[in-house]
């Protein structure tokens, strides 16, 4: 078995738990912003790379251990470092870096770890392999990568080589806009299903309704973007990747489903459109310029099965009136769209607000605090009773 771990944010490795177990049917174990997995073979690890929409990257895992200081974390890194086979790894060919993101609070520094790291790497190829490899920080074959978060470090080689949370089809922005990540993530946590009508009330940029519609329609998030790590490493010179990508591509259906994405402003709603076009879905989302107050004459009523949306909350740039007012209107609005027993799945920064106006009807079921970075979310789901 392969061991590997999938690096996400605070909040979401249960989806990247689920996503596991949909797409190579192998069990996770969720630490902190990692889940930890194996897989029979490489093209397992490889296909989850390419089709995952709730990670930032896939280490092949080489060790992970809990470290009180810089000296014992290298110390330890050391040590892991003699265990593994870098001659299979490196080659006088191949180029490498080593990467260190860190989060959580510690005395020392990314860049430290990055060299201290690469010298001991450099020493051990010179001593197994007979050759001192190529370091080279803008185009690496190979990439070893530290993710130390808090008092614990996983040590892998970096098969995505990119932040898989950022999104080739998002070129075109708008103010307030949610990362592709905790996009998908909420739409999982709504139990979103493919068959289901669902709807985004603020769509700005269209972020929610394309990660649903990748997500249904199972269309890699990368389809356009094959650029991977994996591709450049020794072990995997000769491997036929048209052959692997286009058997996963295969699968997808891009027919039968009902997403749409609504905003008040017209900019808004023709960023939706061309990032959707990017990402290859454009025609299975409808976007149109509509304020929420005209919901009822565009949809019919008990029409709608999910409604998922970022909305905004009270703050130093908007009046709590002005938020309490749009909140009355969504309630009122999604009485009249949302059919019994559809959802409400609704995220923002603090949603005291939220629960104070939202309508009898609707029950709150559950309530999950996600993270994107540093920055906390809530979402609140609600069903209509």
């Amino acid at each position: 078995m392969i061991r590997a771990c999938a690096i996400t944010d605070k909040g979401i490795e249960k989806i990247t738990v689920l996503e596991l177990d949909e797409i190579i049917k192998a069990k996770g174990v969720a630490e902190e912003s990692v889940v930890l997995f194996e897989c029979k073979d490489y093209d397992e690890l490889f296909t989850f790379c390419y089709k995952a929409q709730s990670i930032e990257r896939v280490l092949l895992l080489l060790d992970s251990f809990a470290f009180k200081n810089q000296e014992e974390m290298l110390l330890k890194a050391s040590e892991s470092l003699k265990k593994i086979e870098l001659d299979k790894w490196f080659d006088k060919d191949k180029s490498f870096r080593v990467v260190c993101e860190r989060r959580g609070e510690h005395a020392f520094g990314s860049q430290t770890i990055e060299e201290e790291l690469g010298e001991l790497i450099i020493k051990d190829v010179k001593r197994s392999s007979g050759f001192l490899p190529d370091v080279s920080m803008e185009a690496p074959d190979t990439i070893i990568y530290t993710f130390i978060n808090n008092d614990k470090a996983y040590l892998g080689i970096d098969l995505a080589g990119r932040d898989l949370s950022k999104r080739k089809y998002r070129i075109f922005s708008a103010p307030g806009i949610i990362n592709a990540n905790l996009a998908y993530a909420i739409i999982r946590l709504s139990e979103y299903s493919p068959k289901e009508k669902m709807i985004d009330l603020f769509c700005k940029s269209g972020v929610v309704c394309i990660e649903a519609a990748l997500y249904a329609s199972r269309k890699s998030a990368n389809y356009y973007s094959k650029d991977f790590a994996f591709k450049k490493l020794k072990p995997f010179n000769k491997k036929d990747w048209e052959r692997l990508f286009k058997a996963i591509d295969e699968k997808a259906k891009l027919k039968g489903l009902s997403i749409s994405g609504f905003d008040p402003m017209l900019r808004n709603v023709e960023a939706s459109k061309k990032n959707a076009k990017l990402a290859g879905v454009d025609k299975i989302i409808g976007f149109s310029r509509m304020d929420v107050e005209w919901l009822d004459t565009k949809l019919e009523k008990n029409s709608v099965d999910c409604v998922i949306s970022r909305i905004s909350c009270p703050s130093k740039h908007v009046k709590e009136s002005d938020i309490r007012k749009a909140y009355k209107e969504l309630f009122y609005q999604a009485e009249f769209v949302v059919k019994k027993g559809g959802r409400l799945a609704l995220l923002c920064e603090n949603p005291s607000l939220l629960k104070e106006i939202t309508l009898p009807v609707f029950k709150i079921i559950k309530e999950d605090k996600l993270w994107a970075g540093k920055q906390k979310y809530e979402l609140v789901m609600m069903k209509k009773e």
